[in-house]
């Protein structure tokens, strides 16, 4: 199929922007069929088509919005409004971080709607974002191993301190991974990207009603057994502190915490979100899952260096528990507390990646 026959979202190369941005080259995608491969597209996303912007000799990163599947609906114009809901959405939480000054989260340059023909699906929304060197997932590839350590450290604090921010104005993220977290500059500067899947506690969004809004291979266990409370705090700032945890096990491992849980189980332990077979209550499964999260732990401790195993391990533990009542840090686990600050997190993995970039210099100056 043509370029001709997609939405205006594909056929937006060579197109100016009134703002003065010119749409110069496509970010993951090739121009001359719309076919997609693995690339890194800036800020993750969905339904989205990545370009590269210009302007005054700065580039930039352009999301437009795919309307195409909304044109082969049945209810053309209901499919249309859900879409553009979404992005109307992102582009509201988007205003909301940079009112917050939330400097660790990738907030909009610019966001509107660009049309390239007569037709409702040539229009394309677009968010415009600071143009970055990469996704985390990639990127800790390319750093030379005896750095690694105070790489990976210091994207966890920026991380966490994005998550803390959303967390400030009661926005859960709810698809924070490595492919969300993007490296800016050669210096160290990390920040959270893609709140196209997050909700906001008193703000209705599209994805108040799912059960889980972001990567279902990345979701807390909890939510793979159907175990939802109501409570907005418990159910989706918990996720958050969850899926903060799960990237100490990636960045030391290669694999997140709920691929290597799910690896520990039969199929008559895994719930039936992931082909399984299990038809009890969580409760239930809570005895064969942290018995399993014990031995991932362990296993964790051979894959960190001696100086800070201990500490890693003890965050991992606590953010990723698989009892959310256990989840946070214990001090904040109390009545007059708040289980899911991530205060105590953000001066955690700076003192780790201070400590860690110390050691990184002494080494690299003998």
């Amino acid at each position: 199929m043509g370029l001709e026959m997609l939405a205006g979202a594909w056929r937006l190369l060579g197109v100016r922007l009134e703002s003065g941005w010119e749409i110069v080259e496509p970010v993951g995608w090739d121009p001359a069929n719309g076919q997609k491969a693995d690339h890194y597209n800036g800020t993750g996303g969905h339904f989205s088509v990545a370009y590269i912007a210009e302007k005054e000799g700065k580039r930039a990163f352009l999301k437009a919005i795919d309307l195409s599947s909304a044109m082969g609906a049945v209810n053309v114009l209901k499919a249309l409004h859900e879409i553009t809901s979404a992005h109307n959405f992102e582009a509201r939480l988007l205003q909301i971080c940079q009112g917050g000054h939330m400097d660790r989260v990738v907030v909009a340059l610019e966001s509107g709607q660009v049309s390239v023909g007569p037709n409702l699906q040539d229009a394309a929304p677009y968010l415009i974002f600071e143009l970055a060197d990469g996704d985390v997932r990639r990127r800790i590839q390319k750093v030379n191993s005896a750095g690694r350590l105070a790489w990976w450290l210091r994207a966890m604090h920026h991380t966490a301190v994005g998550i803390s921010q959303l967390h400030s104005r009661r926005i859960a993220h709810q698809d924070l991974k490595p492919s969300n977290v993007l490296s800016f500059g050669q210096k160290e500067d990390f920040r959270v990207a893609d709140l196209g899947r997050s909700v906001c506690d008193g703000t209705a969004g599209p994805h108040d009603d799912l059960t889980f809004s972001g990567d279902w291979g990345y979701a807390p266990p909890e939510i793979l057994y159907g175990h939802i409370d109501p409570d907005f705090a418990r159910r989706r700032l918990g996720c958050d502190l969850y899926l903060l945890g799960s990237m100490i096990f990636f960045f030391a491992t290669g694999f997140g915490c709920t691929q290597q849980l799910l690896t520990r189980l039969d199929v008559a332990q895994r719930p039936l979100s992931v082909r399984g077979t299990w038809r009890g209550d969580y409760e239930m499964a809570l005895p064969m899952l942290q018995a399993c999260f014990t031995d991932m732990l362990a296993e964790l401790e051979g894959s960190l260096p001696g100086p800070f195993h201990e500490e890693l391990i003890k965050a991992a533990s606590e953010l990723c528990n698989p009892n959310p009542t256990l989840r946070g840090h214990p001090l904040d686990r109390v009545t007059s507390g708040n289980q899911f600050s991530l205060v105590r997190y953000v001066s955690l993995f700076d003192k780790l990646a201070k400590k860690a970039e110390v050691l990184f210099r002494q080494d690299t100056a003998i």
